[in-house]
């Protein structure tokens, strides 16, 4: 009979915990601090921003121009850029959802403190770089900071 009154009063602890977890994630998800850094990365706050053009060249290689000037920046070879693309894609794919058809430029920006931001101003998306280790940030922060190939 003792056996029976103790597994009792444990299933009330474990409901009491059930309710604490559910509540403590419930007001992770209301009070999302993701809100709150996306306003932190302003435009302004950038001290290097370029907005950048990306298109599919036939060969599978990618074009890589400065939206204000038109002038090629680079290109990402076919099979090279493993992480580039990947981010493209992302970023792409998830306009294309949105909106079809929408063809505007990415903007690619240095913040202070070392963080370099891809965003997509018809979206509202953004990555910060940092993320995803140095070497990946490095891929970006060269297209940022690369001179115009054409006219040098």
């Amino acid at each position: 009979m003792m056996q029976a009154k103790a597994i009792g009063a444990r299933k009330d602890y474990m409901g009491y915990g059930l309710a604490v977890v559910l509540a403590g994630v419930l007001a992770l998800v209301l009070l999302n601090p993701s809100e709150g850094q996306q306003a932190r990365y302003q435009p302004h706050e950038a001290i290097f921003a370029r907005k950048i053009l990306f298109s599919d060249r036939i060969d599978g290689g990618i074009s890589i121009r400065d939206a204000a000037t038109g002038q090629l920046i680079g290109e990402i070879q076919p099979g090279e850029g493993g992480f580039v693309r990947g981010a493209l894609r992302g970023f792409i794919r998830e306009r294309r959802l949105e909106n079809p058809g929408a063809e505007s430029p990415l903007r690619l920006a240095a913040l202070q403190g070392g963080a370099i931001i891809l965003e997509d101003p018809a979206s509202g998306r953004w990555t910060d770089l940092r993320a995803f280790g140095a070497t990946n940030l490095q891929s970006f922060a060269e297209i940022l900071f690369k001179k115009n190939e054409e006219g040098k």
